[in-house]
């Protein structure tokens, strides 16, 4: 019985080592890289409606969002109130949905003032807005976006 016992003690025993050995190791993390140095997809602003202030919750989280001519979602910054309406953003590569992505191509940008703070659909309580342009160029300095269609329940 002894005998039965050593091995899956002995096993046991091994797999507790390595895991405290794995989580005593500093993880191995890629640099982004200065943020400054980063290539801009595009930049501007965000703001709020007056017809949607009513609707927009102050701790709500602001996703822009720049998505490719295929309608896929080519970048996404997530920004956290609390907000100073105009909001300036700047969509990066370390935005891209895939790192180390070359995109080229026009952009269509909006933003959604997300209650929930998820990055599901819109649901109601949220606030959605698009670009004064309906497609941008990279490197598009200057997009705003207006923030003014409540999500109704």
């Amino acid at each position: 019985m002894l005998q039965t016992l050593r091995l899956p003690l002995a096993l046991t025993l091994a797999c507790a080592m390595a895991w405290l050995t794995a989580c005593t190791k500093e993880p191995k993390t890629e640099p982004l890289g200065d943020p400054a140095a980063q290539k801009v997809l595009v930049s501007g602003t965000v703001d709020l409606a007056e017809t949607a202030k009513a609707q927009a919750d102050p701790l709500a989280v602001l996703f822009v969002i720049a998505r490719n001519e295929r309608g896929q979602i080519a970048a996404v910054k997530k920004m956290f109130p609390p907000f100073q309406y105009p909001v300036s953003y700047s969509l990066t590569e370390i935005d891209a949905m895939i790192p180390g992505t070359e995109l080229s191509g026009k952009l269509k940008v909006t933003a959604r003032l997300d209650k929930d703070g998820n990055a599901n659909p819109a649901q109601p309580g949220d606030v959605l807005g698009r670009s004064d342009r309906e497609w941008v160029e990279l490197g598009d300095k200057d997009v705003r976006i207006v923030l003014n269609e409540p999500v109704a329940p």
